[in-house]
């Protein structure tokens, strides 16, 4: 059987912190742009190899250790933790695992080193990062330049406060894994990827991004994103956003393209302000997600905008809500998506 209609694509976009327009926000100087080389606090890694040398033996091993080993060379309340992790990389203790097994509560980002992974105790468990005075447009975790192979895993981050930041930004990054992660709080939850950097190949699973304006937000240089059996629910906005050519805020980056090639398989979407998915770029596919009550009852569940092209959406339930396909889109295919209560 063939899809319902589908609705009108005149549908209100703007609101209070919805335009779209403070995407601006995350170009532009002093907003944690990389520049340079930043070798941190070289003295936390200096102490913690004199203590090993000693006899000692503080981390259960080099490649693997805790919060709470490191917690005696990163000062009170853990406020060199941001300066060690740019101090481990290319040292015996990088292309380790470093576990927050307790909360942890930070006033700058954190910067992941290249093979690198971050863990917690599991996906709401005693190993939070909490972050807090951040500037608006500052990202609590983003990537070293040129960063790959990074595993963000089974880990709680969150914001305090209401200013205009990004939990995870995967800009600059080339293979990243984020798994069992909550992020909650933020004006973006993962984001990528800022003006004149690039994000690729990049593999989102079993995590739960609420309560953020975006819960997930992709520029048009973001390439072969995959989001699956995610919860994204709650977004005062929408709970994906991906730009196209035409419709995103942030400068067109030096390298020609835009963002294509993005599979949202399984993800549940409920209750978003504006919507649960609008997309503007090419080669989108959403197969097998739920959305509910996204707008509200009767409000919509998917919105293509004039810039997307070969859209592809199969075998989504939309309860409460409904379709919203702009006529200029080119090339939108639907199969087996069902409408209704």
């Amino acid at each position: 059987m063939a899809d319902p209609p589908l609705a009108g694509g005149d549908l209100q976009l703007a609101a209070s912190g919805c335009t779209g327009q403070e995407f601006a926000l995350f170009h532009g100087p002093n907003i944690g742009d990389i520049t340079g080389v930043d070798h941190g606090c070289p003295e936390t890694i200096a102490a913690l190899r004199q203590t090993i040398q000693r006899g000692s033996h503080p981390l259960t091993s080099q490649a693997f250790y805790l919060l709470s080993e490191i917690a005696p060379f990163i000062g009170p309340n853990h406020s060199k933790l941001p300066c060690f992790l740019k101090a481990v990389a290319n040292t015996e203790f990088s292309s380790a695992t470093l576990v927050i097994d307790h909360d942890c509560l930070l006033s700058e980002p954190l910067i992941v080193p290249s093979r690198f992974t971050l863990a917690g105790t599991g996906i709401d468990g005693q190993g939070r990062l909490r972050f807090s005075g951040l500037g608006d447009g500052v990202a609590a975790i983003r990537f070293d330049k040129n960063a790959t192979n990074i595993t963000i895993r089974d880990l709680s981050v969150g914001m305090l406060g209401s200013a205009h930041n990004i939990g995870i930004d995967v800009s600059r990054a080339n293979k990243v894994y984020v798994r069992d992660v909550q992020v909650t709080d933020c004006f973006v939850g993962i984001y990528g990827s800022r003006p004149d950097t690039s994000a690729i190949s990049v593999y989102i699973d079993r995590c739960n991004v609420f309560n953020n304006f975006y819960n997930i937000a992709i520029h048009r240089n973001g390439f072969h994103w995959r989001i699956r059996d995610c919860i994204l629910n709650g977004a005062k906005c929408w709970g994906l956003r991906i730009f196209g050519s035409q419709d995103d805020p942030a400068p067109k980056p030096d390298t020609p393209g835009w963002g294509n090639d993005h599979l949202i398989s399984g993800c549940r979407f409920e209750g978003c302000g504006h919507g649960g998915a609008l997309l503007g770029s090419d080669s989108a596919m959403l197969m097998n997600n739920r959305f509910e009550q996204n707008g509200g009852v009767g409000g919509v569940a998917i919105r293509i905008l004039p810039t997307a092209t070969r859209t592809r959406l199969v075998s989504n339930i939309l309860a409460s809500n409904k379709l919203v396909v702009s006529a200029e889109a080119k090339d939108t295919q639907r199969w087996g998506n069902m409408v209704g209560g």
